[in-house]
């Protein structure tokens, strides 16, 4: 049974690696690549649950969850059951931080390579003009995703992993060390909100940060904590299920517009075109103007649109969940399940086949600890650990370093570069399709050399066929100020990883010395 433990351990993490991969890299639903990999990932599920499976208790329960997601897959179509269910029942004797350093290591290679490549043009990618208010036009960028918002989603994954990793394993009371990394988080979603615009990522980004932050210096949850945690998963249910219905229309409009931007309405037109099932239904959505919309409330997504016995069975795992770790004093993990029930309000990822809400993991191992299946993990050093002492005083030089590297780029490129006078880009339609009405331009190459030459910015240019559109200095200016903040950020980053190498190799040199 040791030998199965540690093949099936080895082949969950092949399988996580493979899911939380295929989603880091872009991949969605329709994609041949990201079918073969689903097809893939729930294949090396499959063996690991007969690899170390050992009880009827076992079965049974596999067979109900994975029944469940099965009948609502025939029913309506969505896979993201099956997939959410495959994290939380594979986790028998799977080691918590081995799954989560997996997925910093596979997302964050994949997320920041993206980042990185979108943001120097390396690689091409989506962007869409949009009106907001309080800033006028704006471009929101992907940066290699399908969606700006799926870009700040998988920043906010990433972000919750290394979060939860360094909160539960690194320090978990040393307040300096967590306000350090919470800040750190918080600039970097910072920066990629100044490209996606999600307001909806930087709100669930805050929230989880700051609870967080919060859970980690609890010893044991008081009753403050407790009634957090009991009430947040009833009072997500009602925002999202009961608040589109029961809303007067004069307090509706003000709230879908200004907190939830139109997903109030798009869930009361879907609560009027369709009804309650137990095992979910194929969305009726007959308006033209909804036909590439979905329910974005994860929710009423779950509720509606996957049944009424899923909604029952994922309320019955989360209340449990809550209540054992509480018992046991999981801070970091409850602190992970709110900031995914905030974010829940604005998107469906907790359970479709995004692969974000590895909330599973945690409720996987909890659950398998019970039947004395689960496998221990070392706890957090504490706060006053020289380890912890030398990591803290090694982070804020190299984060030193960066910022004074970073700053000094961000100037010497204010000091040497022209501000763009305008823009050229080939789009001229938000992401609902609302056209500007922009006259089209087509441009030769020569021309586009000499607009470069005059200092202009072009984007999305392919050839002379391809119908550009002008955009004022305002725009120019925007993009210009995302372009030389890159500049700063990703030369501070180097700079500090410079640092980092420096010093531990001097530091193991002059350990080898003193022995």
């Amino acid at each position: 049974m040791d030998k199965r433990a540690k093949i099936g351990e080895g082949i969950y993490l092949l399988y996580f690696a493979v899911m939380i991969g295929a989603r880091a890299a872009g991949l969605y639903e329709g994609m041949t690549v990201y079918n073969i990999l689903l097809a893939l990932g729930l294949l090396l599920f499959g063996v690991k649950f007969v690899v170390t499976v050992s009880s009827i208790k076992e079965y049974a329960g596999a067979a109900l969850l994975l029944g469940v997601a099965g009948v609502v897959y025939l029913f309506t179509g969505e896979k993201g059951l099956i997939v959410c269910f495959s994290m939380l029942l594979g986790m028998k004797l799977v080691s918590v931080k081995k799954v989560i350093v997996t997925g910093i290591a596979v997302s964050g290679t994949l997320i920041i390579g993206k980042i990185l490549c979108g943001v120097t043009g390396l690689l091409p990618e989506i962007y869409y003009p949009q009106e907001r208010s309080g800033v006028g036009l704006m471009f929101r960028h992907a940066l290699g995703y399908a969606h700006p918002n799926t870009l700040h989603m998988n920043v906010l994954m990433l972000s919750m992993l290394v979060m939860f990793f360094v909160s539960k394993y690194v320090a978990k009371k040393n307040v300096k060390f967590l306000l350090i990394f919470s800040i750190l988080v918080l600039a970097f979603n910072l920066y990629v909100f100044n490209y996606s615009g999600s307001r909806t990522g930087i709100l669930a980004c805050v929230v989880y940060l700051v609870i967080n932050f919060w859970f980690s210096m609890r010893q044991r949850p008081g009753l403050l904590e407790k009634i957090l945690c009991y009430i947040a998963y009833p009072a997500v249910c009602f925002i999202c299920i009961a608040g589109p219905r029961i809303l007067p229309w004069s307090i509706f409009e003000l709230v879908d517009q200004k907190i939830f931007t139109t997903r109030f309405t798009i869930a009361r037109y879907f609560w009027e075109n369709n009804h309650l099932s137990l095992f979910g239904i194929r969305l009726n959505n007959p308006n033209p103007r909804y036909a590439t919309y979905g329910i974005d409330m994860a929710q009423l997504y779950l509720f509606l649109q996957l049944g009424l016995v899923a909604f029952a069975v994922i309320s019955v795992i989360t209340m449990l969940f809550v209540h054992l770790s509480l018992k046991k004093g999981n801070m970091q993990e409850l602190a992970v399940l709110m900031g995914m029930l905030c974010l829940g309000i604005w998107e469906p990822l907790l359970y479709n086949l995004g692969f974000k809400n590895f909330i599973y993991v945690f409720m996987g191992a909890l659950f398998y600890g019970l039947l004395g299946m689960a496998k221990e993990d070392e706890t957090a050093l504490d706060g006053a650990d020289s380890r912890t002492v030398r990591l803290t005083r090694l982070m804020m030089k190299a984060i030193a370093c960066g910022i004074a590297a970073g700053v000094a780029i961000f100037f010497a490129c204010m000091l040497f570069t022209t501000v763009p006078g305008n823009l050229y880009g080939d789009r001229q339609q938000d992401e609902s399709g609302k056209s500007f009405e922009m006259q089209e331009i087509y441009l030769s190459e020569e021309e586009v050399s000499d607009l470069r030459a005059d200092g202009a910015i072009i984007v999305g240019y392919k050839n002379s066929s391809t119908p550009m559109y002008e955009y004022g200095p305002q725009i120019a200016k925007m993009e210009y100020d995302k372009r030389i903040l890159s500049a700063g950020v990703w030369g501070g980053v180097i700079v500090a990883a410079i640092y980092v190498m420096c010093y531990t190799i001097l530091d193991n040199q002059s350990k080898r010395n003193r022995q």
